[in-house]
């Protein structure tokens, strides 16, 4: 009997040593960014494994190379080793769409961040997207263009060139409608050129080296970039071509350093804030939704407007900036 009981305590023992080790079992999520090749998706990947190693879970992760098919690749590569969810940035959002049946198929939760696919967040295993508010963010833009061009001119009028992002991505196509939305109030406001710059600070001043030879002094009141590299490219043509009347004409969206630090010193207008800071809301709605908590299909994150037009705008630009310089925040 005594030995009995011996061979039982060990089994209980085993089982129990076994049930701790499957309780402590971290959750392994897999990420799936869109390419490494531009500073903020660096700062946005380095958001989500600090995120991880924070929020304790294991975390693998790979790069779509800026291109749709590559990307889609690499996610059924990180599939295969049956992630506990998905977390991707898709290059675009048609291209991309598939990796949600992949998800469906396998059982697997899938988050978007900052961009989104075609289909609807909340239906079936794409438990949620989340971003900021790309049409809002770029109508407020938008406003903001209107009014100052209307304080300078007397009148809502003014000839704007623009450089967009990518092509087909979902962020390229609401800061584009968005910032559309708002200035088709005013009719004297108007587009005279638009092109794509990639998001690329070399392409941005490309484009914009091509606009001041197309457009001469006089005819562009407002440069109008979807992304701070592309902005900072711009502003770098617009230097070397001598262009000063454009010095603090430009606007854009991120709010990298770099480019809040324009704003501060008078050469870019205004910037509206999307900091690529997605890691923490996306991997803490996974754990809620393992552990059965309810997740919101759609997840906008707050952003600001930053310019010195007004008193309280200068303040708060100016306290941001310094804030960014003594926390060492790229964005």
């Amino acid at each position: 009997m005594r030995k009995m009981s011996s061979v039982l305590l060990a089994i209980v023992l085993v089982l129990s040593v076994a049930a701790m080790g499957f309780a402590q079992k971290k959750p392994l999520i897999a990420f799936s960014q869109c390419t490494m090749n531009h500073p903020w998706r660096i700062a946005m990947t380095n958001d989500v494994v600090y995120w991880a190693e924070k929020l304790g879970v294991d975390l693998i992760w790979n790069d779509g190379e800026g291109d749709a098919a590559v990307q889609l690749t690499k996610v059924r590569d990180l599939l295969l080793q049956n992630p506990d969810a998905l977390i991707i940035s898709p290059f675009q959002a048609t291209a991309l769409d598939p990796v949600k049946q992949l998800c469906d198929e396998k059982g697997i939760p899938l988050v978007c961040i900052d961009r989104s696919i075609d289909s609807e967040p909340g239906t079936d295993m794409y438990i949620s997207f989340i971003g900021k508010d790309n049409t809002k963010i770029s109508k407020e833009l938008g406003e903001f263009v209107a009014e100052y061009l209307n304080e300078i001119n007397g009148e809502y009028k003014g000839n704007i060139v623009e450089i967009q992002e990518a092509v087909g991505s979902s962020a390229t196509i609401e800061r584009y409608n968005g910032f559309r939305e708002a200035i088709e109030q005013h009719p004297d406001i108007n587009i005279i050129a638009t092109q794509s710059g990639h998001g690329y600070r070399v392409e941005g001043t490309k484009v914009m080296e091509n606009y001041l030879e197309r457009f001469p002094k006089g005819t562009i009141d407002i440069v109008y970039t979807h992304s701070d590299e592309m902005g900072l490219g711009a502003l770098q043509a617009i230097k070397a071509a001598g262009r000063t009347e454009l010095i603090g004409r430009l606007v854009t969206i991120d709010g990298q350093r770099a480019a809040i630090k324009t704003v501060v010193d008078g050469e870019h207008l205004g910037i509206a804030d999307y900091a690529p800071y997605f890691g923490e809301a996306a991997i803490k709605s996974i754990l809620d939704y393992l552990e059965g908590k309810p997740v919101e299909a759609v997840q906008m994150l707050d952003s600001n407007l930053y310019h010195m037009v007004t008193p309280e705008g200068k303040n708060f630009t100016e306290n941001y900036y310094n804030r960014m310089l003594a926390e060492d925040l790229f964005y």
